[in-house]
């Protein structure tokens, strides 16, 4: 595992770290996170923008393009699920 493989392994392990989160209900971390943050939002608004810029850094130094823009897409995971939320609720409201 050296520095070429860095950017492919943080968006597989922000990919993978998303569904986790969202396959755990969100009341069983509660104990250890309060009930303010939900494991979804802990993934999406903390822990995936630190991964994606630490690929995005990389990628942009071995010059892979596409995990350069898949890592972007890492970065603004919370704004893109929250803008599938809205729309999904949206169209189901009428």
């Amino acid at each position: 595992m050296g520095a070429n493989n860095i950017s492919k392994i943080t968006f597989l392990l922000g990919i993978v770290l998303l569904v986790i989160a969202y396959l755990i209900p969100h009341d069983s971390m509660e104990f250890l996170l309060g009930q303010a943050v939900r494991p979804l939002g802990l993934i999406s608004v903390f822990i995936n923008p630190v991964l994606g810029i630490i690929g995005s850094i990389f990628s942009l130094v071995k010059k892979q393009w596409l995990y350069l823009v898949l890592n972007i897409i890492l970065i603004f995971s919370f704004s893109i699920i929250m803008s599938i939320g809205y729309s999904i609720g949206y169209i189901l409201q009428g």
